[in-house]
């Protein structure tokens, strides 16, 4: 499976990057693909979008808004916190390709995705479907 991901911190700098290599161990340990979009005080670099155009879903572990999230726009994504990916990434990562394959995950909406994916990082009830919902019920 390919995967893109995007990880951001608070402060944008040790956990952003800590995220985004936990990710990439669990990916490998999957087998799966993925390559992750880190969003630091450092900067970003956007990944092509023929990687995102590609990808199967999206995995935004982040705890600030995903920048440009137009380029997502129409992937089925998952939202979570960096904290969560820091506990067990395996664990994120297997319950979202379960969703994933499911059919669980909403579409990423540049209008409203923002909204949504800060209403679940807050622990919105209504927002969490599918992985949220095993993971905070």
């Amino acid at each position: 499976m390919r995967i893109v991901a995007v990880t951001s911190c608070l402060t944008g700098i040790a956990h952003t990057y800590m995220a985004a290599e936990a990710l990439e161990q669990a990916a490998k340990k999957l087998g799966h693909d993925i390559t992750v979009e880190t969003q630091g005080s450092a900067g970003s670099t956007a990944m092509p979008q023929a990687i995102i155009d590609s990808a199967d879903f999206c995995l935004f572990a982040n705890d600030l808004d995903v920048k440009d999230i137009a380029r997502f726009s129409g992937k089925p994504f998952v939202h979570v916190s960096v904290s969560t990916v820091l506990n067990d990434a395996t664990s994120v990562l297997a319950a979202c390709v379960a969703d994933f394959s499911a059919g669980t995950l909403p579409s990423v909406d540049p209008v409203t995705a923002g909204a949504a994916t800060s209403a679940t990082a807050s622990g919105d009830g209504a927002k969490k479907r599918g992985f949220f919902s095993r993971l905070f019920s």
